[in-house]
């Protein structure tokens, strides 16, 4: 999450240059009520057309111009990817024939480095005070031991429902509600399974210590 985070602040002080206004961060895709994916911004240009915003810190292949296409249609959005360039000619032909606009990084203006700097340095801060208040809710939720074991031990959501029973829509609302709880809006299972792992860390340091 760290560095993917850092360069999502890079791209959206990139968009404001190049005239879009980013109006939300990390969206979640869902799907019949399940989360079935991640938009890493959302962009409006100067005309009001609404953009799906895919970032990649390298090239982007044939995958990442698919998953840009199918997030945006989910979401009703224009898909648009930075990246710094595509991987192949099979990846820039697949852009082209889906519709997939891709702004390449080296052709667009970068920040100085002061001005990266203070993007990594305002990027870490908030993500130390999200896990610090994601920590803190997690301290106070009760009976919450059979999800959290899940989470800390599942790779993707659909181990984690089945271990705790729920169907396809069962899911969706617990996996919302939780984020809700903890305020991580749309973060992925990775950096829950991270925050998890670390209160199990704390809770155990403090039990040997008791």
């Amino acid at each position: 999450m760290g560095s993917g985070v850092r360069f999502e602040d890079y791209a959206a002080e990139l968009l404001s240059r190049l005239g879009f206004r980013v109006i939300d961060r990390r969206v979640k895709v869902m799907s019949n009520g399940v989360e079935v994916g991640e938009v890493d911004l959302i962009a409006e240009d100067e005309c009001g057309n609404r953009y799906s915003v895919e970032v990649k810190a390298g090239k982007v292949d044939v995958s990442g111009v698919r998953q840009a296409y199918t997030n945006a249609k989910l979401i009703n959005a224009r898909p648009l990817v930075l990246a710094r360039g595509f991987s192949n000619d099979s990846s820039r032909a697949l852009a082209e024939e889906l519709g997939v606009r891709v702004i390449e990084l080296e052709e667009a203006v970068v920040l100085k480095p002061d001005e990266l700097r203070a993007a990594v340095e305002s990027a870490i801060y908030d993500l130390i005070d999200e896990l610090a208040n994601a920590l803190v809710a997690l301290m106070s939720m009760r009976n919450a031991d059979d999800a959290l074991e899940a989470i800390a031990q599942c790779g993707d959501w659909g181990c984690v429902c089945g271990r705790l029973g729920l169907s396809g829509d069962e899911c969706g609302r617990w996996i919302s509600g939780l984020r809700g709880e903890l305020g991580l809006k749309a973060s992925s299972l990775r950096t829950l399974r991270a925050i998890v792992k670390l209160y199990m860390l704390i809770k155990g340091l403090h039990g040997a210590n008791a």
